[in-house]
């Protein structure tokens, strides 16, 4: 679920600094002043129907089904997760900028837009899974190295704490909710 929301954040500030600079050079922008409405209104269509379609339990599309197949998290604590953010990602900035501030066509701008737009849609699905189900979902890297998505119970996370002792030193305490 993170890493959709960087990756929407991410293409969606790209599409936002492309256009910006194409207006700061003076150039034209890269859609008419006239389209930008129907841009708009495709936009929040291709979110809702993103996020209606990730929601249900359609075979392609639906997200349901794999959210609740996912593997129970061991409690090891040891286990490889990734990160929401990667460097890699910068490149979801970078080139859909590059592509709307150079070239400046409409069409680059609807693809990328929808591309947010969907990971974005994937995002609020995620939360909203795990806000009805009380688990959180995480992707781990399997051995293979292929990313999996598992899934632990929101009261059986670990959690530690820091606590200072009346002596003013501090130590740690952890502690497993049951």
């Amino acid at each position: 679920m993170h890493h959709e929301l960087w990756a929407s954040a991410l293409l969606l500030a790209g599409i936002a600094v492309g256009w910006v600079s194409a207006l700061a050079t003076g150039q034209e922008p890269p859609v008419r002043t006239g389209a930008l409405g129907i841009l708009v209104a495709f936009a929040l269509g291709c979110l809702v129907l993103s996020t209606v379609l990730r929601a249900s339990r359609l075979k392609w599309v639906g997200q349901a089904r794999e959210f609740e197949a996912a593997a129970r998290v061991p409690d090891a604590d040891d286990l490889p997760r990734r990160a929401a953010f990667a460097p890699r990602m910068i490149g979801l900035l970078l080139l859909p900028a590059l592509c709307v501030f150079v070239i400046r066509d409409t069409g680059i701008v609807v693809v990328a837009l929808a591309m947010g737009l969907d990971w974005l849609g994937k995002a609020v699905v995620g939360a909203g899974w795990e806000q009805g189900n009380g688990r959180r979902l995480w992707l781990v890297t399997a051995a293979d190295g292929t990313a999996q998505s598992m899934a632990t119970d929101s009261n059986r996370q670990r959690c530690t704490a820091r606590v200072t002792n009346s002596l003013g030193g501090s130590g740690s305490s952890g502690s497993s909710a049951s």
